[in-house]
């Protein structure tokens, strides 16, 4: 079962993509700032499956698809 820290992190996430697919840079950088800082508070985290690095990646590549 999925904790309410969890969810509201996978919730959060998504609002993240969302800002971004819809050319929302600052609502995507406040959400990044709440991923950061959950993700400050978590201990028990697999490093390769959390939501803050789930956004990273996105970012990445946005950065390397090409836009300028």
């Amino acid at each position: 079962m999925t904790s309410n820290a969890d969810q509201l992190e996978r919730d959060i996430l998504r609002v993240f993509r969302c800002a971004c697919q819809q050319d929302r840079p600052d609502i995507a950088e406040f959400m990044l700032a709440a991923l950061e800082k959950l993700d400050s508070e978590c201990v028990n985290s697999v490093a390769s499956n959390r939501p803050l690095i789930d956004a990273y990646r996105d970012l990445v590549g946005t950065c390397g698809s090409g836009r300028s």
